[in-house]
């Protein structure tokens, strides 16, 4: 009886409300009303792609979110949507509730011209029920490497620089320019992605560095670093063909020299012989990455081995 006083429908102004009180209720965490407005409006968009499952009595009690992304694929501008926080509270937990509520947003999506739904579920809570209702369709697991940092003395050393980069530099927006035609499929790495996801986080603090030849002004890369004690994330990087090694690096020698101990970082598995070569151990991390069933999204033979991602492209990160 409690399922059949529920409503299922997009999201409508005002319901942020209930979707933050329900958020402390299933993960324990306050998200604040500037989180929220920083996750779903923070980078200029005026539709929200999310649904709620309303009870009449206990108010929003469902919620399956979604944040827009311009990408490229196969050189050409798109967009997707990356799925997110997604809780049911436990009296209506079940596989129709889930399913009406993952209904709704891709078809909306789709409407508007968006071509690729995907998240970062958890493969043991969240991915498994999901693919049997057949809302996801698994695409592959999210490696992880891990390595304990050590000072590399030699040429790149001296010929290149890793320095504090400022989200407003210009050379920002070229090294994207170039580093997207190495990539078939990836979200918009530029100075307005970089600013809203790192420098305007509410509560995570990120470091932005650059590299460059030690005497030139080109950027070659840049890494967007979170630190947790002696453990260093890279949560994001970029790199021009031949780069990715002499960044990686730099990175270690700068967390070396600052007391860290292990540098951790995702990454798809078409580059999971570069990241391996590095001298990094790689396992399957805690999700994967699934895509929305919905006919009109990109199929799993059209992302499988060509979405380029990282911790970045996470919600919680």
């Amino acid at each position: 009886m409690e399922k059949e006083r529920l409503t299922i429908r997009l999201y409508k102004k005002g319901d942020e409300r209930g979707i933050i009180e329900l958020f402390k209720k299933i993960f324990g965490r306050e998200m604040t009303p500037e989180e929220w407005q920083w996750k779903y409006t923070g980078r200029g968009e005026t539709k929200i792609y999310s649904s709620v499952a309303v009870h009449s009595e206990m108010g929003i009690v469902g919620h399956y979110g979604g944040l827009c992304h311009p990408i490229i694929y196969r050189g050409n501008p798109a967009r997707c949507l990356a799925i997110c926080d997604v809780m049911i509270h436990p009296r209506f937990r079940g596989i129709g509730t889930l399913k009406k509520l993952s209904y709704l947003v891709p078809h909306e999506a789709v409407k508007d011209g968006i071509i690729m739904g995907y998240g970062f579920p958890n493969r043991d809570t969240l991915l498994t029920p999901a693919m049997s209702l057949r809302i996801y369709e698994n695409v592959e697991d999210v490696l992880e490497g891990t390595k304990e940092v050590v000072s590399h003395n030699d040429a790149v050393r001296y010929m290149l620089n890793l320095f504090p980069l400022d989200y407003s530099d210009f050379r920002i927006e070229r090294l994207w320019e170039l580093c997207k035609t190495q990539l078939s499929l990836a979200v918009v790495r530029d100075r307005n992605y970089l600013t809203w996801r790192y420098k305007h986080h509410p509560f995570f603090r990120y470091e932005l560095w650059g590299l460059r030849k030690r005497f030139g002004r080109k950027l070659l890369g840049l890494a967007v670093l979170r630190g947790e004690g002696e453990k260093v994330f890279l949560i994001d990087f970029l790199s021009l063909a031949g780069m990715l090694a002499p960044l990686l690096k730099k990175v270690e020698n700068s967390i070396h020299s600052s007391g860290g101990k292990t540098l951790t970082l995702w990454f798809p598995p078409f580059m999971e012989k570069r990241i391996s070569d590095l001298s990094f151990s790689t396992v399957r991390s805690c999700t994967s990455i699934p895509r929305t069933t919905h006919e009109n999204t990109l199929t799993k033979s059209e992302m499988e081995g060509q979405f380029f991602y990282t911790m970045g492209d996470t919600d919680f990160m």
